[in-house]
């Protein structure tokens, strides 16, 4: 076997995890009023299934709803979520992996205000060690507890372990990290008291110290406990590694089985070394494996470490390098179930790796949403999405060999279709574009996955453009046109100017732009294209009609790119619209004053239009026809993904 520490068992206390890989927790949406959901049973299953060693759910919220993080989360604060949990874990179990559950209260993350309601904690508000504010606006104040209410919120924690091993977990995590509740106690950040659990590093250790020494009394010194830190939080006054050494050190004492590192003050987005416990593609991978290789020399228990592991020769490096005993894999999971097995089995090349997109993040953060994958439409949809043999095989056409084109090519293949993938460039469409910019390079994986399964799974790649004549010669038995779209080019005096060229051939390198540069829209692609041209030299200017740059990114890797943006001198003019394009550059109206911007080359990245000639024509073909991607919508790659997916389903 290739990868011979990545399955060596581990031992966690009394507990034998068969391998190395954990999924630690990740905010879903799934469950449903405080219950698990089959949307959970489903989802949890699939990667029990797929081989990965040590499951720990999600969070699990001790005191509701004061102590929520979210809208939909999965609470344990009362024995009538017993049933559902019991099936949770049973399914997790039955797939072959342990099963681990993390509790939680969300302390003053649970007062934030969304038009002015305080919905996450259903109207209540917030408590927290201290009467600080949550650094992020967006939050109201919260109350500090009394002594008299930190004792109770210690036996909540003991009860809801007791739930825990109740329900038929292998083990326990406690979240200390991410400045929730437990996290606020040891922070010398968010916890100013000057009684016993504030005022000094014990006085803040107290409170999670208690709670151990409670689950002890109440389920026996035996059962499993995992405990999630911040590494550091690097900002002024926060937890530093040398802290964490030493609470890892103490609560090794105490009885814990294994320490979880991650990072805190992930809100703080201020900062040019800011590293988020959800990296984004721009971040380097391992990013977090100096903390883990720093706390492991001071204990002796198992130290896991996670965040863009991505690929199973980086996490056997890690352990091979006695920087970790663990190696946390959680939205590679969500990508690829079957990551662990195919990684065992020695078929890395098969692997969906995650290309830290963000998006799954996102949905959840957008409010009721459930968790999604970018490149695994089927991601928190398993059972609508189960990808079965067709009844009746069928010859498929498809038209485009972008993400919709390929993913719809990939699974139909699956099913047992003969199929034929119309394509006279490059597979890969817009992925082929998106992964030029810099940190960007990750979408990669993605096209080279879905090249490799059409290969595999012998799709017949014919490299020319698809014709109403062809389907008429040849009439398949289905159609699926995902001919993409094509960039908008606006109604502008000097449009047709030579110097005027799109984003996508700056990306396609067909032109490559030299000079003074103005790139009209300060969307995603046009403020990534800018980065893209500074980086040769170039002076820039962004010209966008919103007040804010790239709105379309999430808000993590949006600051990441300002960062660069501003190190490359790029300039942002906002609330600003081009009126015309001269030989000197573009007259623009900014802010209602009229302006020239010089340019030798004016860049337009102001969107795109669905690329419908074809759909068109073969709608009145009256044959069975799908239209996925951009060009049934523009949209992101996600989008393109699942419909592609969808639509091979129906097939």
């Amino acid at each position: 076997m290739k990868y011979v520490k990545l399955f060596e068992p581990c031992k966690l206390g009394k507990l034998e995890v068969p391998n190395r890989i954990v999924m630690p927790p990740v905010t879903t949406n799934f469950p449903k009023e405080g219950f698990v959901s089959d949307y959970m049973i489903d989802f949890y299953g699939e990667r029990a299934r797929g081989g990965v060693g040590l499951i720990v759910v999600e969070d699990a919220i001790i005191d509701s709803p004061v102590g929520h993080h979210i809208y939909e989360d999965l609470l344990i604060d009362d024995d009538k979520y017993l049933p559902g949990l019991r099936r949770l874990a049973q399914a997790i179990k039955e797939g072959g992996a342990k099963a681990g559950l993390n509790l939680s209260h969300g302390g003053r993350r649970a007062g934030r205000v969304d038009n002015g309601q305080l919905l996450v904690s259903r109207g209540m508000l917030p408590v927290a060690p201290s009467a600080l504010p949550h650094p992020v606006t967006g939050y109201v104040v919260p109350r500090e507890l009394r002594i008299e209410e930190i004792e109770e919120l210690e036996d909540k924690f003991a009860q809801a372990a007791w739930r825990v091993k109740e329900a038929g977990f292998d083990l326990l995590s406690l979240h200390g990290a991410h400045m929730y509740l437990i996290g606020q106690f040891l922070s010398p950040l968010s916890n100013q008291r000057q009684d016993i659990y504030g005022r000094d590093f014990n006085g803040r250790l107290r409170f999670l110290l208690e709670i151990i020494r409670k689950i002890k009394e109440k389920i026996g010194e035996d059962f499993p406990i995992m405990v999630r830190l911040n590494g550091e939080e690097p900002m002024e006054g926060g937890l530093t590694l040398e802290d964490t050494k030493e609470i890892s050190r103490r609560l090794e004492a105490a009885g814990v089985n294994c320490i979880s590192l991650s990072i805190g003050a992930a809100e703080v987005l201020t900062r040019r070394d800011f590293l988020s416990p959800v990296a984004p593609m721009r971040v380097p991978r391992g990013c977090l494996v100096y903390l883990s290789e720093a706390v492991k020399p001071a204990v002796s228990i198992p130290v896991m470490i996670a965040n863009r592991i991505v690929t199973p020769q980086l996490a056997e490096e890690i352990l091979e390098q006695n920087k970790a005993d663990l190696i946390g894999v959680c939205r590679g999971l969500v990508a690829d179930p079957e990551w662990p097995k195919k990684a065992r089995e020695g078929r890395e090349d098969e692997i969906r790796y995650c290309i830290a997109c963000m998006y799954c993040g996102d949905k959840v953060r957008e409010g009721r949403s459930h968790l999604r994958c970018a490149v695994n439409a089927a991601a928190g949809q398993e059972a609508e999405c189960r990808i079965t043999p067709a009844a009746k095989p069928k010859t498929v056409f498809i038209a485009g060999g972008g993400p919709a084109g390929m993913e719809a090519a990939r699974v139909a293949a699956l099913r047992g279709h003969k199929v034929h993938l119309f394509e006279e460039e490059k597979l890969g469409g817009q992925l082929n574009l998106a992964c030029v910019p810099p940190g960007k390079a990750e979408i990669k994986l993605f096209a080279d996955f879905e090249r490799e399964q059409i290969n595999k799974l012998g799709v017949k790649v014919e490299t020319r453009a698809l014709t109403p004549e062809i389907v008429k010669q040849a009439k398949p038995d289905a159609v699926v046109v995902a001919s993409g779209a094509q960039p908008i080019v606006p109604s502008l005096p000097g449009i047709e100017k030579k110097k005027v060229i799109t984003a996508w051939q700056v990306l396609k390198e067909e032109v490559i732009p030299e000079g003074k540069v103005v790139i009209l829209g300060g969307g995603q692609v046009g403020a990534e294209t800018a980065e893209y041209i500074a980086e040769k030299g170039n002076q820039v200017v962004i010209v966008e009609m919103l007040d804010r740059v790239a709105t379309d990114m999430d808000k993590t890797s949006r600051q990441l790119l300002f960062f660069s943006l501003e190190d490359l001198g790029v300039k942002m003019l906002t609330k600003a619209t081009a009126k015309e394009i001269t030989k000197q550059g573009v007259i623009v109206d900014y802010r209602g004053k009229q302006q020239l911007i010089e340019a030798d080359t004016v860049v337009l990245a102001l969107g795109a239009k669905p690329n419908r000639e074809l759909a068109d024509q073969l709608q009145k073909l009256g044959i069975e026809l799908y239209i996925v991607g951009n060009c049934a919508k523009v949209g992101r790659i996600p989008d393109a993904v699942e419909e592609g997916f969808k639509a091979a389903l129906q097939l």
